[in-house]
């Protein structure tokens, strides 16, 4: 993503945009929402982003085929590796082809995404003096292909040519994260911090690199003058941490410079014990491990040849699929809605596959307990209930791109049906209200909380930047810092490790029961006997008032982002649950 640019270096990577406006309390001290009743909050009244009127992005540009003297959209890559005979499925006649598997992924979509085009848009209108380093930034990982080919001719991928250029640089730049740039970065410095932010070597000899060893080049050399070559880094978490460490270097208010990390799911995963950068344990794990699986949807082994032709080709194993499921199900649900406007040449029934694939990556990634519900000795008629939340990802939960938030939500109901108390309750668009339509969602900061005793106050896990003056910002290149940061951190990790200054934890130091894991109390007054103790830990890509940031001075990418936010609003999506009853 040039010298210059590496002083000053932001992707925004995954979706979504930066953390909403939010007020800290103070600079260095973790922020405090404010002590209020729940009646006494405002009411919630409809959001900013309905009906905005105006101008809307029009429809994206249909997929077409391209090549430049570096690259090649997928389409060249589908005749052998994307779906056809039955040489590319499992035992059940499912597709696991790797071009079938990406084409509805994050990864695939990373440049049609309309959360990246609305933010992407609202950063160059704030700062219209700073476009090439705000492009020049973005493209690097959303659009690397053109950006890299560009690149050489020391030219920019520009929003408008992204959103509408019929070019060939016009085409690789709407395919997002393809198959012949990811396939074509080398092992040098991979894994060092120059690297980071999406400084990726490309190679120029047209190997394509792959896990495999003694590969069959002549196919590959005919149909699309690359050689395939073994190289075992394209196996290794490395390779991701190029675009998913992204760290920003801006100025305090005294001129200084900061760096901070807008995200960090690699250097996360490198002080945890899934890393194999020390002796191995039983958790270790590269990221392909998980967001490449080489089972079927059944948990099923797969040992299959990795193309249509020759039919003699040996079954290779393992044998990853490319569906690179993580926690952005939202933008799979968006691109469900409206296939046709993301114009990817995905069907509606892929979308939603990969929206399921990503909810059940969630739900795999944390683990929630209701460990006990006992009568409060200090309140008669109360009870303390205890719950507990598990990260068991390799990186924090949640992690990546700072919109992204988990949060708990209890409900308590008398034997009679009657509602005795909730906290963590959401309304149609996703909002945090209270029972009385209050909205919670309001700009400021939530405290992380060790115990629980009001209705408004609410256990959020998440990240919020904010600028140089401590005030959280919804533009990432406004960000300098976190005033909070209390998402969970993988097992084994370590605080005190070589990238610390990036993964730190902000606002949980008071809290000995926070870590891998997070024990919350919660204490419940007037609960009868018999009454159900239910919790659910909910998960958001993008948080509503996200989507209000971008209201206030809407670009049509923006307005595009309503429509698809009105027909899908941001509700969360269930990670766990569990109940009990009070004595």
């Amino acid at each position: 993503m040039g010298p210059m640019l590496r002083r000053l270096v932001v992707a925004v990577v995954g979706a979504a945009l930066a953390a909403s406006c939010r007020e800290a309390a103070t600079a260095d001290a973790p922020p405090q929402t404010t002590d209020v009743d729940a009646g006494a909050v405002a009411p919630a009244g409809r959001p900013k982003w309905l009906d905005v009127p105006g101008d809307r992005l029009p429809a994206l540009p249909p997929k077409l085929t391209a090549r430049t003297s570096t690259f090649s959209t997928s389409d060249v890559c589908a005749q052998c590796h994307g779906p056809g005979t039955d040489r590319l499925r499992d035992a059940k006649g499912r597709d696991v082809s790797p071009v079938g598997t990406w084409r509805a992924s994050a990864m695939a979509l990373a440049a049609r995404d309309p959360i990246y085009l609305a933010a992407l848009a609202d950063e160059l209108q704030a700062r219209p003096t700073s476009t090439r380093i705000i492009e020049d930034t973005c493209t690097r990982c959303h659009s690397p292909a053109a950006h890299h080919e560009l690149g050489m001719e020391s030219k920019t991928l520009s929003l408008a040519a992204l959103t509408g250029e019929a070019s060939p640089t016009g085409e690789l730049a709407r395919e997002g994260v393809g198959c012949t740039l990811c396939h074509q970065i080398e092992s040098t410095g991979l894994g060092d911090p120059a690297s980071f932010s999406g400084n990726f070597v490309v190679g120029q000899s047209r190997e394509i690199f792959g896990p495999y060893q003694n590969p069959l080049t002549g196919p590959m050399q005919t149909i699309a003058s690359y050689t395939p070559t073994y190289a075992p880094h394209v196996g290794k978490s490395a390779l991701c941490a190029t675009c998913h460490t992204v760290i920003l270097r801006t100025r305090d208010a005294s001129g200084a410079t900061r760096e901070t990390a807008e995200q960090a799911p690699y250097l996360e995963w490198l002080a945890s014990s899934f890393a194999f950068e020390s002796t191995p344990g039983p958790r270790a794990a590269n990221c392909q491990d998980c967001h490449m699986p080489v089972t079927d949807d059944d948990g099923g082994g797969l040992e299959l040849a990795i193309a249509q032709v020759p039919r003699d080709l040996a079954p290779r194993k393992p044998f990853w699929r490319h569906v690179f499921a993580g926690a952005n199900g939202q933008l799979s649900r968006y691109a469900a809605s409206d296939p046709t406007w993301i114009g990817a040449g995905v069907p509606k029934e892929e979308h939603e596959a990969q929206a399921r694939a990503s909810d059940a990556m969630v739900r795999r990634a944390a683990k929630l307990e209701l460990a006990s519900v006992v009568r409060d000795a200090e309140r008669p008629g109360g009870v303390t209930a205890t719950v507990v939340v598990t990260n068991e990802a390799g990186h924090k939960f949640p992690t990546a791109y700072p919109t992204r938030r988990a949060f708990l939500h209890v409900l308590v109901r008398a034997p009679n049906g009657d509602v005795v108390f909730e906290s963590g309750r959401t309304d149609e668009y996703g909002r945090l209200v209270t029972r009385a339509g209050g909205l919670l969602d309001d700009g400021s900061v939530f405290p992380h909380l060790d115990v629980v005793e009001r209705e408004d106050q609410v256990q959020i896990y998440e990240a919020v930047l904010a600028n140089a003056a401590g005030k959280p910002v919804h533009r990432a290149f406004d960000g300098t810092r976190f005033v909070k940061d209390n998402r969970l951190v993988p097992d084994g990790f370590v605080r005190r490790n070589r990238f610390a200054r990036f993964t730190d934890p902000v606002g949980v130091d008071a809290d000995a029961s926070w870590g891998s894991k997070d024990t919350v109390t919660y204490r419940i007054a007037n609960v009868p006997a018999g009454s159900t103790v239910a919790v659910r830990l909910l998960f958001q890509t993008t948080r509503p008032s996200d989507l209000e940031a971008l209201a206030e001075t809407p670009t049509p990418a923006a307005r595009k982002l309503f429509d698809f936010a009105t027909k899908t609003p941001p509700v969360p999506v269930v990670v766990a649950e569990a109940s009990s009853l009070a004595p």
